[in-house]
């Protein structure tokens, strides 16, 4: 059973590399688009809830991140109730790129999942899900 999650693997790694491929021209490169999606969908979120929205260890979200701001795509903005918290929002240029990320998103998404029935999608999902259940 250990090659189902290889082949999981195998397919998360592929769309890295296709997506990484597609955005490098815009320096967003290296998984960072995924940082410039999450935040357009969560405004606001510290940085531990990006770290783990893309599931990565704190440490490296925030140098990511801090690239992220330094190249104009991201801002940090100290939380109001505590100013040792940050929150992370899309500047316009972020704001800017996101239909492109998310167009790219979603057709990988759909190219994917084009072999299978809607019904099998719905399978897939609730079996990912249950997965993920701990």
């Amino acid at each position: 059973m250990f090659d189902i999650i290889r082949e999981i693997g195998a397919i998360t790694r592929e769309i890295q590399i296709k997506s990484n491929a597609e955005f490098r021209k815009q320096d967003l490169g290296n998984n960072a688009f995924l940082y410039v999606i999450r935040v357009n969908e969560k405004p606001g979120m510290f940085l531990g809830e990006l770290a783990d929205s893309v599931q990565i260890d704190r440490t490296t979200a925030f140098r990511t991140v801090k690239k992220l701001v330094a190249k104009g795509y991201l801002e940090l903005k100290d939380d109001e109730a505590d100013r040792r918290m940050k929150k992370v929002y899309a500047t316009s240029k972020g704001q800017e790129i996101y239909p492109e990320l998310h167009a790219f998103e979603v057709q990988q998404s759909a190219a994917l999942l084009s072999n299978l029935t809607s019904a099998e999608q719905e399978q897939l999902k609730q079996l990912l899900q249950k997965m993920q259940t701990k």
